[in-house]
């Protein structure tokens, strides 16, 4: 039994310091989330400037 207990206090500091450092990954994730959905934002006027049909047509009759 006495083998076990530096396994024990080994597990004991482990769960401790990941409840510490608990806190900062959501900031991380926030952060991440963020700057997806800007990417996504970005992404979408793309989209919307490459695919705008009216835009293909003004460049059509412009020239008439």
């Amino acid at each position: 039994m006495p083998l076990l207990y530096p396994f024990v206090v080994f597990l004991l500091l482990l769960i401790l310091a990941t409840l510490i450092r608990g806190p900062e990954r959501p900031k991380a994730s926030s952060q991440k989330d963020e700057e997806l959905s800007r990417l996504r934002d970005r992404v979408e006027v793309l989209e919307r400037a490459v695919l705008d049909q009216d835009r293909d047509l003004r460049r059509k009759f412009d020239g008439l």
